[in-house]
């Protein structure tokens, strides 16, 4: 197992197919750096049957050339990482004393959701904890409330702080709503509205499934509509009345069901609620299932409670409702009046949220700050050999020998690491007096230069005078020639006279 790597991905949960945002930034970095792993905690919780590491690693939609860096916490044990980079409060709350331990400085990307629940004392003190960290080098902030609570709540230096709208979505989705959109009235017969989210819950006003039954039963009786719930909720939690016979239950899906899925639909209803108004856990605007539905042409018709929405204009390229069920219902009537005007709104909705939210921008913002990271310049140092922390197992004590090892080797680096500052030094100290040589010789070469130049300038005095000397000379001679030729004038008119 690798001792040392430039960077290193800790996460509870994968490998997992079943959680595409985190696979799709966890590939690009494992590409892009060359040394780097993701180290997995191994607590799946998603529900999907699985064997085991190896199956899930199977399963994992990624190039299989870098399958073989994915890492239990056990095999990562006596790895040395310049960075570690971890999604999530909660998992950032649990690695943290890992990472003191270890001395292994980190970035958290710090999304809605796992353990993140601002104004909750309990998740602002481990927030606080974690943020405060002298090992907490940046924070990756998706929404503006994130970025605020750190500031003004927590007391977040606002240079660990880094704010990148939005999520790690496939953007470049193989949809083309020319070619692949199914439109009411020439390849269906039916408007269909959906309901997706995972079910964390009983409370369902959290994601807003009991305001999209109160519109399921409400537009029941118009013959038109569909409505179609994906996610692990079922027609026992709220009774649908008139809607039970229109309303489809899927359960809940992997990634690749979504992209037959969205295809047929038109709406993707999201009322969603946090349970109290900046207090508690909260949804990220746009939800991951919105942005997915958003790129394959969905009109996105969700709650904005939090005032989140910082890129997008209501009836323009998106739909913003309220928890007001027959406002709802009366807005859902009037888009839909007009099939032309709901698939216009769906096209602008598709390319506004593909420009966005464009996965190639959220990588590479995402990636500038971990090479920026990278890049810091710090002294070498001698990780110590740790005790045994909760996230530990009986395998490391196997290991102990091979870590305490592994430090004396790092002491003998430290110490080759100052021979050859050591030699470097001498080696500027020899560039200076070399510098002052030629420094020394360059002056006296303008010197030199100089001298050379107030001959020239005295040679062209001489040369100057000389001409002005010769000019008199040859004035006296065109005299003295006018004065002979005067003379043999007049001789000539003697002798012709005579």
């Amino acid at each position: 197992m690798p001792g040392y790597a430039d960077l290193a991905i800790y996460d509870d949960v994968l490998p997992s197919p079943a959680s595409p945002f985190r696979t799709l930034e966890y590939e690009h970095y494992l590409g892009f750096f060359n040394s780097s792993v993701l180290v997995s905690m191994e607590a799946w919780h998603f529900g999907f049957a699985h064997h085991g590491m190896g199956d899930l690693a199977a399963q994992l939609p990624i190039a299989e050339s870098l399958k073989d860096r994915i890492l239990t916490l056990d095999q990562a044990a006596n790895l040395v990482p310049r960075l570690a980079y971890v999604t999530f409060l909660g998992n950032a709350q649990r690695l943290l004393p890992y990472f003191e331990k270890r001395r292994i400085p980190f970035i958290l990307q710090l999304y809605p959701g796992g353990s993140f629940e601002p104004n909750v004392a309990a998740s602002d003190e481990h927030l606080r904890k974690v943020a405060m960290s002298p090992l907490c080098r940046r924070i990756i902030t998706t929404q503006t409330i994130t970025s605020k609570h750190l500031l003004e709540k927590i007391g977040c230096d606002a240079s660990k702080i880094e704010f990148i709208y939005g999520g790690v979505f496939d953007s470049n989705v193989k949809f083309s709503f020319e070619r692949d959109k199914k439109l009411f009235g020439r390849d269906k017969d039916t408007i269909d509205i959906c309901f997706v989210a995972h079910r964390y819950s009983n409370n369902f006003a959290q994601k807003g499934y009991d305001q999209f039954v109160e519109v399921a039963r409400a537009l029941a009786s118009d013959e038109r509509f569909r409505f179609h719930v994906v996610g692990d909720y079922t027609p026992d939690d709220i009774p649908l009345g008139s809607a039970e016979l229109v309303t489809t239950y899927y359960g809940a899906q992997k990634n690749a069901f979504f992209d037959s899925f969205y295809s047929s639909m038109d709406i993707v209803l999201s009322p969603n609620h946090p349970a109290g108004l900046g207090c508690g856990a909260f949804d990220g605007f746009p939800t991951g299932s919105c942005m997915e539905a958003g790129f394959r042409g969905v009109v996105n018709c969700i709650t904005d409670p939090l005032k989140l929405n910082v890129a997008f204009n209501d009836g323009r390229d998106i739909m913003i409702i309220d928890r007001n069920v027959e406002r709802t219902i009366e807005r859902l009537r009037n888009v839909t009046a007009d099939p032309a005007i709901l698939y216009e709104l769906a096209r602008a909705n598709q390319a506004s949220f593909r420009r966005v939210l464009d996965i190639d921008a959220q990588l590479v913002a995402r990636t500038r700050v971990i090479v920026e990271e990278l890049l810091q310049e710090e002294q070498l140092v001698t990780r110590p050999s740790v005790s045994l922390s909760g996230l530990d197992t009986a395998d490391i004590v196997n290991a102990r020998a091979a870590s305490d090892h592994a430090a004396q080797s790092i002491e003998r680096l430290v110490a080759e690491n100052q021979r050859l500052a050591d030699i470097l030094n001498e080696a500027n100290r020899y560039g200076v007096e070399r510098h002052d040589n030629l420094f020394r010789e360059y002056e006296k070469l303008v010197g030199e230069n100089q001298r050379l130049a107030d001959l020239l300038n005295e040679a062209n005095r001489y040369g100057v005078e000389r001409h002005d000397n010769l000019f008199r000379e040859y004035e006296k001679l065109v005299g003295e020639n006018q004065r002979l030729a005067d003379l043999l004038n007049e001789a000539n008119r003697y002798g012709v006279e005579r």
